[in-house]
């Protein structure tokens, strides 16, 4: 690919950014340190072509970019704060670190369209760990509504699986 154009960098900007936000959350679990990144990778690419460097495939370079600093940045973060480790993905194939990081950031989609409510109730059980009664207690819920919410969002995220499914493998 030649040197592309500010039209082309734009509709890169406009098709890429949230799915790759939605990626770097996957390792930052922060949305602003994942807008930083992805930011900073935009600029860096548009700092690259204005040099002249050449970038065969925008999408997959992006996509590693965004990986490489989320990597590196979550590594500057001391150990005490991190809680999960890291998916390893150092012998997938680019494409296939590509197709993971597109699911991932589908079934991220699919969980911030979540009704608030239940959204907060599914990352305090999943993202962070609490049980039912945790997540009862601090929102000052009975247990009963957090599994209903909680069977709720599952269920709307299986469906999210299947049609993300459907769509990969061509299933109507």
């Amino acid at each position: 690919m030649a040197s592309f154009t500010t039209e082309e960098f734009e509709q890169g900007f406009k098709s890429l950014y949230k799915p790759l936000c939605l990626y770097a959350l996957h390792y930052t679990e922060r949305i602003d340190d994942a807008e930083d990144i992805v930011q900073q990778a935009f600029a860096d690419v548009w700092d690259k072509n204005s040099a002249g460097a050449l970038i065969g495939n925008l999408k997959a370079y992006l996509y590693q970019a965004v990986r490489n600093r989320s990597l590196s940045f979550v590594s500057q973060i001391p150990q005490a704060q991190t809680t999960d480790q890291l998916p390893d993905m150092e012998d997938a194939s680019e494409e296939e670190q590509i197709r993971c990081a597109e699911r991932d950031a589908r079934l991220w989609q699919a969980i911030d369209k979540l009704p608030p409510e239940r959204k907060k109730i599914f990352l305090l059980s999943k993202r962070d760990g609490l049980k039912y009664q945790e997540i009862a207690e601090e929102l000052n819920l009975s247990i009963k509504t957090v599994e209903n919410q909680m069977s709720k969002a599952l269920k709307a995220l299986r469906e999210t699986v299947v049609r993300i499914y459907c769509f990969i493998f061509g299933f109507t």
